[in-house]
């Protein structure tokens, strides 16, 4: 079964009209939520993601819903600064859906104490339209 499911999605990839607007929409929501990361613009990183959203961060639990997700990026705003960009590797659409994977890299900034962790994360994101909006539905990265 689990292969009737792989085939039907490669075929539904294959038959997908991919707009141009969908591929550039679903990269600049990539692109805008990194620098809104950066700036600790928590109501702009919140609206890049869907009000149901999980985030799945590294050896923590999951993290479910805008209410959630928002605790979260306000405990990381607070102590951390954030410099980081992200390298798409790839981008895969189909009908209302959307997978990007990639790196992101870059530093983060300790506001406690001044010390940095570089990162070099991977990470894959499931992004959705509805009302003609992309919107982030699940994050994983470690």
């Amino acid at each position: 079964m689990k292969n009737q499911h792989r085939l039907l999605f490669i075929i539904l990839l294959g038959c997908t009209n991919v707009k141009d607007h969908d591929r550039q929409a679903v990269h600049d929501l990539v692109q805008d939520i990194i620098a809104a990361d950066n700036r600790a613009d928590i109501e702009r990183v919140i609206s890049c993601y869907h009000s149901d959203a999980i985030l799945f961060p590294p050896g923590k639990q999951k993290i479910v819903g805008s209410d959630a997700i928002r605790k979260n990026y306000e405990a990381i705003f607070s102590s951390s600064v954030l410099t980081l960009s992200i390298e798409e590797d790839e981008l895969t659409i189909a009908g209302d859906y959307a997978i990007c994977t990639g790196h992101t890299i870059g530093k983060v900034s300790s506001k406690t104490d001044s010390s940095t962790r570089n990162v070099n994360d991977k990470f894959m994101m499931v992004l959705h339209k509805r009302d003609q909006v992309w919107k982030i539905k699940s994050l994983i990265w470690n």
